[in-house]
């Protein structure tokens, strides 16, 4: 039996994921990349002297999001800042300070609020958001933003930004009047990564997969997506593009109604809730930084009343439900789109002449635990495995390693610039 203290936030902690934006299932194979170049000067030393001027691009992946949060160590353990290590650099970022903009969830998630004692489910328009350690706005080499999409990168500066619960980390990343494709032009860079995609398609974590409503139509992605391409290629001769995943049931908060049904005896048990029959051999993708919260929060309140249990179901409802419950039938329309967004990724890496991988290198099913509601509930460091941070979307510091391991193999396959060598000389 399992004694868990349930504070009045909870049941807001339940909502969290639904203001989550970041990041964004292949056999753990090596990343598909294009034949490395012949070239001679494409050595060791030339990579380490272009990541002296390397400029990231980006969303809260390349960022350094995690647990729905920007904050100093997440920043510092990102991607970007991994990959330029093993080219013995430091990269620049807009560092925050203080508890963070907007602030991390802190584990146990039953706990229900953020680092900055803020309620985990508040509207994150309402969040609190650190200033800058450097007191002041500058140009830096990771311009990488929450919630970006390819529009933005191309078109929002920090005056114009209408990402209410984004607005105020814009205004600390860029300066006025620039955009992230401008800022990286304006630095004159010797290597870049683009880094962007998944925004267009997270909101189906709500249940609803509709392109044009919650997804991005492919055929208004597509021609922005070149554009932002031509104009990092016209910048440098070095580059880097990052594709999306091609299943989203390998996002860590994502898990099959069969699931849950198989951990229903520890539901009923610590938890007051009944896992209904419908989630017996159901292959529905459910949502659980929010479905599961939620459930364990009003098994408690009706606990406290004597009521209940609380049944989960896993039945989603009406196509525009905001259920977060993905159908098979949904998963697979979301699964097209972004692999029809992959392949054009793809295209345009090799169009220009740079480096490709693709996201399946951090989101593996063998990177999933087995599930476990006590696990997600009450772990204080890996409510969703090791590789995902506390919102089950982001990535942990060690998810972010496999990023930058990915990442470096791929430069190293189309530039031949000795990246990899550094994996074996850093672990």
């Amino acid at each position: 039996m399992f004694s868990i203290r349930f504070t009045s936030r909870t049941l807001a902690a339940a909502m969290v994921a639904a203001t989550v934006a970041c990041a964004d299932s292949s056999s753990p194979t090596s990343p598909n990349v294009a034949v490395a170049r012949e070239d001679p000067l494409a050595s060791l030393s030339e990579g380490r002297g272009a990541f002296q001027r390397y400029v990231a691009i980006g969303t809260s992946l390349s960022m350094g999001v995690a647990s729905d949060g920007t904050i100093e160590a997440s920043q510092e353990q990102s991607w970007p800042a991994q990959l330029a290590r093993m080219a013995d650099r430091e990269i620049t970022q807009p560092i925050i300070g203080g508890t963070g903009c907007r602030s991390p969830l802190l584990a146990p998630l039953t706990s229900g609020v953020r680092l900055s004692g803020e309620a985990a489910g508040a509207n994150p328009a309402t969040l609190s958001c650190a200033e800058l350690k450097s007191g002041e706005v500058s140009l830096v080499q990771n311009v990488a933003i929450n919630g970006a999409t390819t529009f933005n990168a191309l078109n929002t500066t920090p005056e114009n930004v209408t990402d209410a619960g984004n607005r105020q980390i814009t205004q600390r990343v860029l300066l006025p009047g620039h955009t992230q494709i401008s800022s990286l032009e304006e630095q004159n860079p010797k290597f870049v990564s683009v880094e962007f995609g998944a925004n267009e398609l997270l909101q189906v974590r709500s249940g609803i997969a509709i392109e044009g409503v919650t997804m991005y139509p492919y055929s208004a992605w597509a021609p922005l997506y070149t554009q932002l391409v031509d104009r990092a290629a016209a910048a440098t001769k070095y580059g880097l593009i990052v594709g999306l995943i091609h299943d989203v049931a390998t996002i860590p908060g994502f898990r099959r109604g069969s699931e849950l049904y198989a951990d229903r005896n520890t539901f009923a048990a610590a938890f007051n809730v009944t896992i209904a029959g419908d989630c017996d051999g159901s292959n529905n993708l459910i949502f659980t930084p929010v479905v599961v919260p939620t459930a364990v929060a009003r098994g408690a309140a009706m606990k406290r009343n004597d009521t209940g249990p609380y049944v989960l179901s896993c039945a989603g409802g009406a196509a525009t439900a905001q259920d977060f419950i993905l159908t098979p039938e949904e998963v697979a329309s979301v699964n097209t789109l972004a692999s029809r967004m992959a392949a054009h990724m793809r295209a345009e890496a090799e169009r220009v002449g740079f480096a490709y991988f693709e996201l399946d290198e951090l989101f593996r099913s063998d990177f999933k635990p087995p599930f476990s509601v006590v696990q997600q509930m009450t772990s204080t460091t890996q409510p969703y495995g090791a590789y995902s941070s506390f919102d089950g979307v982001h990535p942990s510091a060690l998810g972010q390693r496999v990023v930058a391991e990915a990442a470096a193999r791929a430069i190293d396959a189309r530039y031949n610039f000795g990246l990899s060598a550094q994996l074996i000389a850093s672990r």
